[in-house]
């Protein structure tokens, strides 16, 4: 097997990976929502994710002792917990006060769109005509799925959500533009723990009182959103990142409404209807799309999950 159908398929298992665990965090956080306030059910989440990566830490320093030498990036490690975890998920929860789930997933869904942009303006990257017809299908999939029928105006609400998207694209090319040498798990983790710091003092600024989930579906819906789809998706996420450009990497992110409809449907019997299913077509094909092209911009450089360069 050549090194370059290996890594086709190791990059496509960690998208797929990575995005069916972001897409099962919808149904999660809707259950775990029901018995805590928004932004201390995110800080809750990401200090719980944040312990879950702990051991693999320690782990890592008894058996590679050079690696606590090593310095780390503090700023771009603070610059990357302030926009993916605190700016993302600080704005999508306060927008969904003022705003439908429905609108708050089209407009997070439209964080490829704005890493292309962002790409184009920041780093010069060259968008193939193919990928923006791609990108563009995928979008018009997603909002297919969510129903544009339920759309009615643009409030102080969605503003708040689209900058949690423009925060996760921010910090795509962050990662990506730094080229930062740091090993992913310890990337995942300082992120995560800087990031749930800023909003635990955003939860008491605003006065929300702490809670935990005390019903035992609440509690594992909350263990499953603080594990697999937390500490693994965003690992997974970076070491999609390591191995794909932004943008390319960035436009399978559409995958993830899509998943989210499917695990409804397993979980709470929804069903699915005919713009839905349209709309999954479309996202399969702008999807296709965009794989067949990749970046043309260099890749980042954080390091494997096993510490090896």
């Amino acid at each position: 097997m050549s090194k370059q159908h290996y890594d086709a398929k190791r990059y496509w298992l960690l998208i797929l990976a990575a995005t069916f665990l972001f897409g099962s965090t919808f149904p999660s956080s809707k259950i775990v929502l029901s018995e805590m306030p928004p932004l201390w059910a995110a800080v809750a989440r990401f200090l719980v994710a944040s312990a879950g990566i702990a051991p693999i830490l320690l782990w890592q320093r008894l058996h590679r002792r050079h690696a606590a030498s090593q310095r780390r990036p503090w700023g771009i490690l603070i610059l990357i917990g302030l926009l993916q975890t605190a700016g993302s998920m600080g704005f999508l929860n306060i927008g969904l006060r003022s705003t439908t789930p429905a609108k708050a997933a089209i407009l997070m869904a439209c964080t490829p769109l704005i890493v292309a942009l962002m790409s184009r303006l920041a780093l010069k990257e060259k968008i193939h005509p193919l990928a923006a017809v791609g990108l563009a299908l995928a979008f018009f999939g997603v909002a297919m799925c969510i129903g544009l029928n339920k759309l009615d105006g643009f409030g102080a609400g969605d503003a708040l959500v689209l900058c949690g998207a423009a925060c996760w694209a921010a910090s795509t090319l962050v990662v990506k533009s730094s080229r930062i040498a740091i090993n992913v798990w310890v990337l995942t983790f300082w992120q995560m723990l800087i990031g749930s710091a800023f909003l635990a003092l955003l939860a008491w600024a605003v006065g929300e009182a702490p809670a935990l989930p005390h019903g035992d579906r609440a509690l594992i819906a909350f263990l499953w959103l603080a594990l697999p789809a937390t500490t693994g998706a965003m690992a997974l996420w970076f070491m999609a990142l390591e191995l794909g450009g932004a943008v390319r990497t960035s436009g399978f992110l559409f995958l993830s409404p899509l998943f989210a409809t499917l695990i409804s449907f397993a979980a709470f019997g929804y069903s699915l209807s005919l713009h839905e299913l349209a709309g999954g077509v479309l996202i399969g094909i702008g999807i296709y799309l965009v794989s067949k092209r990749p970046d043309a911009a260099g890749r980042p450089h954080a390091l494997p999950a096993d510490g090896k360069a």
